[in-house]
């Protein structure tokens, strides 16, 4: 993808963002039981939504790199995996913001809240691999774990119709939802999709660039050496 096809999706990218938070703060009606905190939920579940696609990525091109062994898929998928588990720190930040108003506390061990926290961890550990280990072994196994990692996102999306809880409303239920606070939204998580597409080229684009350093530098002290 070329560069201006980059500043297209930034402008995009930025445009929608601004809309979304006008949206929020001046068109989506307040909710009535939780008044103004409830505005956490435009970004709070679009995070949400948006770690499902950038782990789901990393599932991808982990099972593409396993069959095919192509350096350039293992780096899409550490790059997806990197910004999955930042939108994966804003879940876990912004909902017990929510969860002090929604349960009168800040955590709540029920059942989606649990398997996010493990979905966290699991990618922490993803990490921690790939820096302990040489190239050809960290592609491999921090690989195989990606897909293992990715389990966890069904469990966590069906977590409440899995387990029973009090907390979050069980994946299929009706509720009713004003107009206003349903297109606020969609706004929010196009806003938060196009955000997590820019910063995965770019991020896509530092790690190739790395990768031919590396490989450049490696090629001088055998030269050197030699």
């Amino acid at each position: 993808m070329g560069n201006l096809s980059t500043k297209i999706i930034g402008v995009i990218t930025a445009l929608l963002v601004f809309i979304s938070l006008y949206l929020i703060f001046g068109y989506a009606r307040i909710e009535g039981t939780m008044l103004e905190v409830q505005k956490i939920f435009y970004y709070h579940v679009s995070a949400a939504l948006t770690v499902y696609l950038a782990f789901g990525i990393n599932c991808i091109f982990s099972v593409k790199y396993l069959v095919q062994r192509k350096p350039n898929d293992d780096l899409l998928a550490s790059a997806s995996a990197e910004l999955g588990l930042i939108f994966c720190t804003i879940v876990l930040l912004s909902g017990p913001i929510w969860a002090r108003y929604a349960w009168n506390t800040w955590w709540n061990w029920e059942p989606r809240l649990t398997s996010t926290l493990i979905l966290w961890l699991m990618y922490i550990g993803y990490f921690i691999l790939r820096s302990a280990l040489e190239d050809d072994k960290r592609r491999l196994y921090s690989a195989v774990l990606g897909v293992v990692a990715f389990v966890d996102v069904p469990i966590v999306h069906f977590a409440t119709k899995f387990w029973k809880s009090e907390a979050h409303p069980e994946r299929g239920a009706k509720f009713d939802i004003a107009p206003s606070m349903l297109y606020t939204f969609l706004v929010a998580l196009v806003a938060c999709i196009m955000l997590f597409t820019l910063l995965l080229i770019v991020r896509y684009r530092v790690k190739k660039t790395q990768a031919r350093y590396e490989i450049m530098q490696q090629k001088h002290l055998r030269e050197a050496s030699g």
